[in-house]
C-alpha cells in the first residue's frame, strides 16, 4: 500500500513513467478486491479531476481503449469503486437513506420450470439429484445448481415434441443444460422455451430477457434462437442476448465463433441480416439492425457478477436494479439528467449501491420494496 501512496504523489507531481501509470491504474481498478487506502473526499475528487484532464489532453478518442488499460473510463470507474469503499467503511448516511431502512439483499439462483402440461417445479427449492421423471424425460439438478435435461427421444417425430419453459423472477438467475449439451445462463426476468429433445434438422429455442449461450457444436443441426424481433443462427459459439421488453434495443454480442443475426416478425421494418465476428455486437432498435464493435466487459458483466455502468443514465441503472433486487421504482420531482460510470458487484446490498449514486445529487427513499427517486 505504501507503493501505491508513493505512486499517487508521483502522479500528482507529473513524475510518473508510463509503467508506473499502468501500475497505479491497476491498483485503482482493483480497489474492490484489495485492502482499501482512503484519501479524504476532497483529495480524491481533486485527483479525479486531474485524471480526466490528463486523459483529454493526451488521449485522442480513437486511442482511449489502447493507452493504459481502461484509463479512459478510470475516473468514473474509480469514483464508484473508491467512494463506495469510503462510505462503506465510514458508515456515512446520505440525506434520505437511513440505517433503519429494511435491508434489500441481492438476487440469487431462482427459477420456475413449467412443463408442457402446465405442471410447475420450483428449481431453487428442489433437492439435488432427480427433480422429476415423466413423459420420456429426466430432469436432474447437479451440485453446481445446473439443471440437466435428458430425454428419451426414441421417437423423432416433430409432431410428438413437447416443450419446457424455464422462467427466472425478479432477483433470480439460473443455468440450464439443454438436451444437446448447450449451456444457457438466464438473467433476472428471463425465459427460455425449448423442446425436451431436438428433432428434425435444427435446434431451436425461444428467449426473452437476457441469456448467455455456450452452444454445443453440431454442423448437421444448426442452433437457432428466436428473440425479440430477431433470429440468431449458430453452429457452435459463445454469445449473449439482451432482449428485455423494457429496454430500447435488443443486443446480441459475440464472444467466440460466428453467428448470423436476422430480423424477423411484423415489427421489422424490412428484412436484414448481419454476420458477426468475435468482439462484435448487433443492435436492433427502431426497426433497424446495426453492427458495431462491442464492449465485451460490459456485455458479459452480469454473467461475471458485475454491473458495468458506461456513461449510463439513471433510468437505465434503475431498470437493472429493479430486475436484480426485486424492487419497483417510482420517480418524484424533476430528476436531473446524469450519466454514471463504474463497476459494482451484483452481490452488493442495495443500500450500498444507492449510497454511491447519491453522491451525484440524486436521493432515494425505500418503502417496503418500492424505491422512490427524488432530486
Amino acid at each position: 500500500m505504501e507503493k501505491a501512496i508513493e505512486l499517487l504523489e508521483r502522479y500528482r507531481s507529473g513524475k510518473c513513467s508510463e509503467e508506473e501509470k499502468l501500475r497505479l491504474n491497476h491498483w485503482f481498478h482493483n480497489l474492490d478486491k484489495d485492502e482499501k487506502y482512503l484519501l479524504s473526499e476532497p483529495d480524491f475528487l481533486a485527483l479525479k479531476a486531474e485524471m480526466w484532464k490528463e486523459v483529454e489532453k493526451e488521449a485522442p478518442a480513437r486511442q482511449l481503449r489502447s493507452i493504459w488499460p481502461r484509463i479512459a473510463v478510470a475516473a468514473s470507474l474509480l469514483f464508484c469503486l473508491f467512494m463506495g469503499g469510503y462510505f462503506y467503511l465510514h458508515k456515512s448516511t446520505p440525506q434520505l437513506l437511513s440505517q433503519k431502512q429494511v435491508e434489500i439483499t441481492p438476487g440469487g439462483n431462482k427459477a420456475i420450470l413449467t412443463l408442457s402440461d402446465g405442471k410447475q417445479v420450483s428449481l431453487n427449492e428442489a433437492t439435488k439429484g432427480t427433480v422429476l421423471e415423466e413423459n420420456g424425460q429426466v430432469i436432474t439438478k447437479t451440485s453446481e445448481g445446473v439443471i440437466s435435461y435428458l430425454a428419451n427421444n426414441q421417437s423423432s417425430s416433430e409432431e410428438s415434441i413437447t416443450y419446457n419453459t424455464i422462467t427466472t423472477p425478479k432477483g433470480g438467475q439460473w443455468t440450464v443444460v439443454l438436451p444437446d449439451g448447450t449451456k444457457v445462463m438466464l438473467d433476472a426476468i428471463s425465459t427460455i422455451k425449448y423442446p425436451v429433445f431436438f428433432a428434425g434438422n435444427e435446434r431451436k429455442v425461444e428467449v426473452s430477457g437476457q441469456a448467455y449461450f455456450e452452444v454445443a457444436h453440431n454442423a448437421e443441426k444448426p442452433f437457432r434462437v428466436k428473440s425479440k424481433g430477431q433470429l440468431i443462427e449458430v453452429l457452435g459459439t459463445i454469445f449473449n442476448i439482451s432482449a428485455y421488453d423494457d429496454e430500447f434495443a435488443t443486443k446480441t454480442t459475440l464472444l467466440e465463433g460466428s453467428v448470423k443475426v436476422s430480423t424477423s416478425g411484423e415489427s421489422a421494418f424490412k428484412n436484414a441480416e448481419v454476420r458477426l465476428k468475435p468482439g462484435q455486437q448487433t443492435i436492433l432498435q427502431a426497426n433497424k439492425l446495426m453492427a458495431s464493435d462491442a464492449d465485451l466487459e460490459e456485455a458479459f458483466a452480469w454473467k461475471n457478477g458485475y454491473f458495468i455502468l458506461n456513461n449510463e443514465s439513471l433510468e437505465s441503472i434503475m431498470r437493472k436494479l429493479s430486475r436484480w433486487y426485486n424492487i419497483d421504482v417510482e420517480y418524484k420531482g424533476d430528476i436531473p439528467k446524469r450519466q454514471f460510470g463504474g463497476k459494482i458487484s451484483i452481490n452488493t446490498n442495495l443500500l450500498e449501491v444507492l449510497k454511491v449514486l447519491e453522491l451525484s445529487k440524486v436521493h432515494f427513499t425505500i418503502e417496503g420494496r418500492k424505491l422512490i427517486v427524488t432530486p
